[in-house]
């Protein structure tokens, strides 16, 4: 779902609210702790609301979650000598000048060449890597679903790389699984679990106790990988 969907007022505040031919309401925190509602398009606000407010509990430890994560995690910096990850493995960076931008891997470090070496340009030369190795690196772990899929009769998975600033990941009916490519910087059990999620809602759009078995089935480590995952720099 692309929509950004509805402002609505709710016991837990203001939330935004999504209609999908889902069977029941689902509640999700952002990581910024936006209160996001997805719901039947024939269930009224007063019953999402009574929802919302039974659920007032988990909520609030999921915000103080997130908060307490994002106090810890330093801004990331773009300097020679600072760490970032790739494939969740810690690489240190190392700047040089050249007449055109580029990045390399070698050994422990990520080595940037920029014409002008500010902050800024390593920036955008070290995001344009991590894009491009993602192109690489994403598409692989969904057509490895592929034959899951169609064995099933779901639809036929397909990549679409998406800054979400807010999630890892989302599924649409048609099969488009579209992820954050700045997920290239977890390790590769992380990517996986996060595909695996998205690949259990072609089958259970929502998150019920369904979409929980399937999900425990095909990655059985999915509550610790999602630990790791929001713990990410």
């Amino acid at each position: 779902m692309t929509s950004r969907g509805r402002p609505i007022a709710t016991a837990a505040g203001p939330a935004r609210l999504k209609r999908s031919p889902r069977r029941t309401l689902a509640i999700s925190v952002l990581p910024d702790g936006t209160l996001e509602l997805v719901a039947p398009r024939r269930t009224g606000l007063e019953a999402i609301r009574e929802r919302v407010a039974k659920r007032l509990g988990w909520i609030e430890r999921q915000r103080r979650m997130f908060r307490e994560l994002n106090l810890h995690r330093p801004a990331r910096r773009y300097v020679s000598g600072a760490t970032h990850q790739y494939l969740g493995r810690q690489y240190r960076l190392k700047l040089s000048k050249a007449s055109r931008a580029g990045v390399a891997l070698r050994g422990g470090f990520l080595i940037v060449s920029t014409p002008s070496g500010t902050p800024a340009a390593v920036r955008l030369s070290l995001n344009r890597w991590y894009r491009r190795r993602a192109e690489e690196v994403l598409p692989q772990r969904v057509a490895g679903w592929r034959e899951w899929c169609l064995t099933r009769k779901l639809p036929e998975p397909t990549t679409r790389l998406r800054s979400m600033p807010k999630r890892w990941g989302s599924a649409a009916p048609d099969g488009v699984i579209s992820l954050n490519p700045d997920l290239i910087r977890a390790p590769s059990a992380c990517i996986d679990y996060v595909v695996a999620h998205e690949i259990c809602h072609l089958a259970h759009p929502n998150h019920g106790p369904a979409f929980r078995r399937l999900l425990g089935v095909l990655c059985p480590p999915w509550e610790d990988l999602k630990r790791r995952l929001e713990r990410l720099d």
